[in-house]
């Protein structure tokens, strides 16, 4: 199979494609056919030597992706069927043709979405699963323009909560409000710290008042 290496650590101009043997899915795993996969920041970071997978891990680039059921591991009795669409987020290697997937991290891909979708979910769109928030909570997301952060704004509302955000210029500030950030703050520009507390107290004293 095809799968993304580099030469070196560096920038994007070290990549390249490269012939490597299809991995054989063991116990308790799957094969998935890679449809998809996203880019992520810590993709890059991987690329620049400044971010190491975890131990075991493949080298290949490639935290989350989409694809098809292709084959199943030994004595297999789980749900998923050879054909079955699915999404993972991976420790690595899902810039590849081919990644073997453990049933437990193999997600089933909401109707409506597209493989390339599906691919740029797991990071970003299924991290609020790990954080409690409450309604009428604030939640101060930092980089609101990234991928985690534009999601966060999203989903912040649908519990119920206020999202606010910290970002480093004007114009990614505006796309965070368009995308529903009740306020954000130029780190660049103001001690964001006080801010928020200065808001979130005004937002207390309101409630409060209701």
């Amino acid at each position: 199979m095809l799968a993304v290496h580099r030469h070196h650590l560096g920038g994007p101009e070290n990549l390249y494609l490269k012939e490597v043997a299809k991995p054989i899915p063991g116990e308790g795993e799957v094969l998935l056919k890679v449809a998809a996969s996203a880019l992520n920041w810590g993709d890059i970071l991987q690329r620049e030597g400044q971010y190491a997978p975890p131990p075991g891990a493949s080298n290949i680039l490639g935290v989350e992706a989409s694809g098809h059921v292709a084959e199943l591991g030994p004595g297999w009795q789980g749900h998923w069927k050879i054909g079955h669409p699915g999404m993972a987020l991976l420790p690595s290697g899902g810039q590849a043709q081919y990644i073997s997937v453990p049933e437990g991290i193999l997600m089933p891909i909401p109707a409506g979405l597209t493989l390339p979708q599906a691919a740029a979910i797991p990071e970003a769109w299924l991290l609020h699963l790990k954080v409690n928030v409450q309604a009428r909570d604030s939640v101060l997301i930092h980089e609101g323009a990234s991928g985690v952060g534009t999601a966060a704004i999203q989903l912040t509302p649908i519990a119920g909560a206020i999202p606010l955000v910290t970002i480093g210029c004007q114009d990614k500030l505006q796309m965070a409000e368009k995308l529903g950030a009740a306020a954000g703050f130029n780190y660049k520009e103001e001690e964001f710290s006080e801010a928020t507390m200065k808001l979130t107290k005004v937002q207390a004293n309101a409630a409060e008042g209701f």
